[in-house]
């Protein structure tokens, strides 16, 4: 009987070391699980790569920066991403503020986390910045591997005057989102096309899409030439573009708590020739500031004021200032029916799955279950069609069909 126990705890003792034995090799499995990061310099990777017919891939980040963290908990650790790094290359981390110092004096990179692709010979091919999603991330790494669509190409093209408008374009849009400032190039650009092209669509997308400083003698152009832009692209389109840009241009100096330089920005803003909507820009900028200060009873009074000095044909603005009060005075029946007004007015402008969403809720606080359920199905609807989220309006459209 003794026997037959002491073999029963050997059994036992047997089971349980190979337990904690595959708990470790699990464990271990788990550890070299993402993509591989090795201890070299770029000079080394490099080399390596050449030896193993790879690129090289750099990581460049900071120590505060957070979608870094997110990149490596996130990103890195993905199956399919790790598979497909580790197979095309060699991978490497660099802190850009610390060995990597001296190396972002050429890279000048102020946008992490940052994302280099070197060839064997050590040539940057391929850049961009900021937190990528999974998918984003992956096409990032496939068009690194792709000559026609490396920066490389782009800037080669560029520099020898060989470049596409069409390739100008995209060039200018990689680097502003590789994390690097083109709003230089972008003014030596605009202001070297002759007149009669100015207003093409090129032109205008890269002023839209990419063209980020008020400040630049070119924007002085585009507004010389603002009828022209107008006829082609709508005055609606035109006008958003100048208002964002100068609102990012007044309430930079909100930030930075810079009462008498805002006060100057505006003056300047009004003095500028040929824009017809500065006084506009600046009270939209005076709005947000209240906005920013989270001064709510005065947003309250200078909203109305806004839309009925300005925005009542302003599908935008109507919008926003609504979501505003829906946000913040979601419990004043009086001025959620006035944000109901003026999405309403907004939706006869033009007629967006927000803008709808939005319908639909303020409908909802004012118990107004028919225009409620009207709002959220065409919300609905409109989502499907432009393939934006719409899950949030299935969500409240439960809760319409919940009211009495």
């Amino acid at each position: 009987m003794k026997k037959y126990l002491l073999t029963i705890r050997i059994s036992i003792f047997c089971l349980i070391l190979f337990s904690m034995s595959f708990i470790k090799v699990k464990a271990q499995d788990d550890n070299i699980q993402g993509i591989k990061f090795r201890s070299l310099t770029l000079e080394q990777a490099i080399q390596t790569a050449k030896a193993e017919n790879k690129k090289v891939f750099v990581h460049g980040f900071a120590d505060w920066c957070h979608f870094c963290m997110y990149m490596k908990d996130s990103v890195y650790i993905d199956k399919e991403v790790a598979n497909f790094f580790n197979a095309n290359f060699v991978c490497i981390k660099i802190d850009m503020e610390k060995e990597g110092a001296e190396m972002n004096k050429a890279l000048l990179i102020h946008t992490f986390p940052a994302f280099l692709f070197y060839d064997a010979n050590g040539e940057l091919m391929h850049r961009a910045a900021g937190r990528k999603y999974k998918q984003a991330f992956l096409e990032l790494g496939n068009d690194a591997l792709k000559p026609e669509k490396q920066m490389r190409t782009y800037k080669n093209k560029f520099d020898t005057g060989t470049a596409t408008p069409y390739e100008v374009m995209k060039y200018f849009r990689m680097l502003e989102m590789s994390g690097m400032d083109a709003q230089p190039m972008i003014n030596t650009y605009l202001l070297s096309q002759p007149d009669s092209t100015f207003s093409s669509s090129n032109n205008w997308r890269i002023f839209n899409d990419i063209t980020k400083d008020a400040m630049l003698p070119a924007v002085q152009r585009v507004i010389n030439y603002k009828r022209e832009f107008e006829k082609k692209y709508t005055v609606d389109s035109v006008n958003n573009k100048f208002i964002g840009l100068y609102n990012k241009y007044l309430t930079d100096y909100v930030q930075r708590v810079d009462s008498v330089g805002y006060e100057a920005a505006k003056k300047r803003v009004k003095a500028i020739k040929g824009l017809d909507i500065a006084d506009k820009i600046c009270a939209w900028a005076d709005l947000n500031k209240l906005k920013m200060k989270s001064d709510w009873e005065r947003y309250k009074i200078e909203g109305k004021i806004f839309i009925e000095n300005y925005g009542l044909q302003d599908a935008r603005r109507l919008y926003e200032v609504s979501q505003v009060y829906y946000d913040r005075f979601y419990s004043d029946k009086a001025v959620l029916a006035q944000a109901e007004q003026w999405t309403l007015k907004s939706i006869s402008l033009a007629d967006s799955y927000k803008s709808n969403n939005l319908l639909a809720s303020i409908s909802v606080m004012l118990n107004n279950k028919e225009q409620a359920l009207k709002s959220a199905n065409h919300a609905i609807e409109l989502g499907k069609a432009t393939n934006t989220d719409y899950s949030q309006t299935t969500q409240l459209l439960q809760r319409i069909q919940s009211m009495e």
